[in-house]
């Protein structure tokens, strides 16, 4: 269901609007002269971030990442800003709850709107930007511990555990954070030359602060994925090194039931064979079998296979 939210300081109006129609958008085209291709943008799924300069306005969308609760994965939630000097106007589907706080304190706090609106429409997308950069860095902080947790239970747990699902897990959050996050690099440096048309000079300082986030971000995640295909080769190596002692251990076990099974076999035939008629018979061959076992013990602690 369309949602439509409006905020005015001066001449600087925003419009906050989630899950917007075809026809909400044939309107704006009307009004402010959108292209058509933005506007289609709006309704499908970019493969990733854009930014599209016009003459009196500008494009730009924005990709963050959003927890799935039921899966505990990332998902990718689009944000498309078109701005001037006297709009901006963002669209989503209503999942931004940041996005969201934001639009409140500019509606109710008087202070906060004169503050950050009266700098004009460049000021309010950074503070907006910065806002919503920030919410993502707790997922990599959250990310990082579950790393080291893995890390922990390979290297020092007492009983070696299979982690290669949680570390094929971190790997697909680590890929849908590189795809969402990174991207934007380029996306801030392109916003940062807008001054000479909608922006004031002197919010390049600001942009250069969501891009010094970015680029932390990029080392962060560009470290975490170094650690989980090094704990993803230590995991690896683990399991293959369990899986041979237990082969190792069924190997030896086989070769010391070889004789004893050779001995039953040959005396469970239907011919005469040495002491097959003494009353003790049963008992000497157990012994026997029983001896045979305790000699390739000791011959393969001698060899050092067990």
């Amino acid at each position: 269901m369309m949602k439509t939210e409006q905020v005015k300081y001066g001449r600087l109006e925003w419009t906050n609007i989630e899950n917007p129609t075809h026809e909400f958008l044939l309107e704006l085209e009307k009004k402010h002269g959108f292209h058509e291709l933005d506007l289609e943008d709006c309704l499908s799924k970019t493969e990733s971030p854009k930014i599209e300069e016009h003459k009196d306005y500008v494009f730009i969308v924005f990709h963050f990442p959003i927890r799935n609760i039921k899966t505990g994965y990332f998902v990718v939630e689009s944000l498309n800003v078109f701005i001037s000097q006297k709009y901006l106007i963002t669209m989503s589907r209503g999942r931004l709850k940041k996005l969201d706080e934001v639009f409140e304190d500019m509606t109710s706090d008087v202070k906060e709107r004169r503050r950050v609106m009266k700098q004009g429409s460049g000021y309010l997308l950074y503070e907006l930007m910065y806002e919503l950069f920030e919410s993502c860095m707790p997922y990599l902080t959250q990310l990082s511990r579950f790393i080291h947790e893995i890390e922990d239970d390979i290297f020092e747990g007492k009983v070696a555990k299979d982690r290669l699902y949680d570390v094929m897990k971190v790997k697909r959050k680590l890929i849908t954070l590189k795809r969402t996050i990174l991207p934007h690099e380029t996306i801030i440096e392109e916003i940062e030359h807008l001054h000479k048309r909608f922006m004031k000079k002197e919010l390049e300082v600001y942009f250069d602060d969501i891009a010094d986030k970015i680029a932390r971000a990029k080392n962060h995640l560009n470290s975490m994925t170094e650690m989980i295909n090094t704990l993803h080769e230590a995991n690896e190596s683990l399991t293959s090194h369990n899986t041979n002692r237990v082969i190792k251990v069924l190997t030896v076990f086989s070769v010391m039931m070889l004789p004893i099974t050779f001995i039953t076999g040959l005396y469970g035939m239907n011919v005469a064979l040495p002491i097959q008629g003494e009353a003790m018979a049963f008992w000497q061959l157990l012994a026997g079998m029983g001896g045979v076992l305790v000699l390739m013990m000791v011959v393969f602690r001698w060899m050092r296979v067990i």
